[in-house]
């Protein structure tokens, strides 16, 4: 190896390369997988707990989340509502199209969305007081999940 400065390099450029590449596809596999755990979270809180009747299956099906990465979606978790229901399907439809909407405003970097995508959610939340999403602590709980799997991978390595 040539010297450079005085100095006598240990690594090629291209070793160095090589070790950059290692530790970002290492921390971009950590990243997904700490999304896609708080993306479970999301909607096994958002499924389960909501203490709504849902008579057509719709706002239970609509619940669900996507992970993207520089605009591309990577995983995606819809399901049909497993209670009793006249139409869950309406509300499958619905989560896919609202994560269509809101999908071009993420081009760049990491996100995870999560909806509820009936447009009537966030009435039978404030008008019923009833739980469907953000009432029964899904943000605070997943927020609070990803911040406690964050540092539990950072102290663990």
């Amino acid at each position: 190896m040539a010297r450079k400065g005085g100095l006598t390099p240990m690594w090629s450029d291209r070793e160095v390369e090589r070790w950059f590449d290692y530790f970002v596809d290492r921390a971009e596999e950590r990243i997904y997988k700490l999304l896609q755990r708080a993306g479970e979270e999301f909607v096994k809180l958002a499924r389960k707990k909501g203490n709504y009747q849902d008579h057509t299956g719709n706002l239970r099906s609509s619940i669900g989340y996507v992970i993207v990465k520089d605009g591309d979606i990577l995983t995606e978790n819809y399901e049909l509502s497993d209670k009793k229901g006249t139409d869950k399907y309406t509300g499958l439809r619905e989560a896919k199209r609202l994560v269509s909407e809101l999908l071009p405003l993420y081009k760049n970097g990491w996100v995870l969305i999560g909806v509820a995508a009936m447009p009537y959610a966030k009435y039978v939340e404030a008008i019923e007081n009833l739980d469907v999403m953000l009432r029964i602590g899904s943000r605070n709980r997943v927020e609070r999940y990803l911040i406690n799997s964050l540092r539990k991978d950072i102290e663990h390595g």
